[in-house]
């Protein structure tokens, strides 16, 4: 009971504070058989917020981005607002897109666990990251060029970002459409296709997959990574996972994002905080039409990188997990 408890108190930050969720608005709680539980606590903080509450739940997909029943889709599309407690992202699906279309606001939790209500992760002050994320944001917004390095002289990767929108997504979804994943408070952008080049060391996480022990390197040419060193189980891991997708989109660079989350922490045992942990970046593979890619993919997988020193336009604006904005 005491565990409850202390759970409902992030659940009602997340409709308070994120979600705004107002008296009669019509609010879609969406949790597959994995996440029962919470999808009780958010229906019933929902109801107590005087919100037309819908619980629905479904079998959890098989991977992140893979595409919904109808009837999910509908009601989605049909919603004021959504919290999505479930195993495998929604986000990159064609049925959230045509929600947020529609002017549905969304709450996602892929890979949701428990922990995460526990953990503090979100007890943070949505509203004061949120100006950090929108500063960051406009200069990825007017940016050009992007170099990621690292100390060790292992990474050396070139992104081109010339004329493409940064997507923030700081936890605090008010106005029509907007989206975000908490605890994953980020900024992202989308590279033009193709033009990715270079070698990035993967030292943090794979999402799915979890907290990366044995760093490996990858190398992208013309957007898509051609090289995997998978000498190491997790360079191994990452290479048997895109090669399960059996989809050659699946290898394309289409997202470069920020984790700005101060109270994330990498190797808990949710996504969500390993591509969110402060000070990191997390290169996007796979589908990318929920960043302003054209590339469609079956799925979609985040890199995590731990300490990246990242330049635009030549100026540095993350080094030793600080930001210069």
């Amino acid at each position: 009971m005491l565990e409850r408890m202390e759970m409902m108190k992030p659940v009602g930050i997340i409709l308070d504070q994120c979600l705004n969720l107002k008296v009669g608005e019509q609010f879609l709680v969406l949790a597959d058989t994995e996440n029962l539980r919470i999808g009780q606590m958010f229906a019933l903080a929902g109801q107590e917020r005087g919100a037309e509450t819908i619980f629905l739940t479904y079998s959890p997909r098989t991977r992140h981005g893979e595409e919904l029943p109808g009837i999910i889709a509908d009601a989605m599309k049909a919603a004021d607002a959504i919290v999505a407690p479930t195993a495998f992202s929604v986000n990159h699906t064609s049925a959230r897109k045509r929600a947020s279309d529609a002017g549905a606001r969304l709450i996602f939790f892929p890979g949701c666990k428990e922990e995460m209500f526990l953990d503090g992760c979100l007890d943070i002050d949505f509203t004061r990251q949120a100006k950090i994320i929108a500063d960051l944001s406009e200069i990825l917004e007017q940016g050009e060029h992007v170099h990621i390095a690292t100390d060790d002289g292992r990474t050396d990767l070139k992104i081109d970002i010339r004329g493409r929108h940064a997507v923030p997504q700081n936890g605090i979804c008010h106005e029509p459409g907007t989206i975000s994943p908490p605890p994953c408070i980020e900024t992202a952008v989308s590279p033009v296709e193709f033009t990715t080049e270079g070698v990035i060391c993967i030292d943090g996480a794979i999402v799915p997959g979890g907290e990366v022990l044995d760093p490996f390197d990858i190398r992208f040419e013309k957007g898509r990574i051609v090289e995997i060193d998978a000498s190491g189980k997790d360079g191994l891991l990452l290479k048997n996972l895109l090669a399960s997708y059996d989809d050659e989109n699946i290898y394309a660079h289409v997202e470069l994002g920020f984790g700005l989350n101060p109270r994330a922490r990498i190797g808990r045992g949710v996504e969500l905080e390993d591509e969110g942990e402060f000070g990191t970046i997390h290169l996007g593979i796979g589908n990318g039409i929920t960043f302003g890619s054209s590339i469609r993919a079956s799925g979609h997988i985040d890199l995590v990188v731990r300490h990246p020193i990242v330049s635009v336009d030549g100026k540095v604006v993350l080094q030793d997990r600080q930001l210069s904005l």
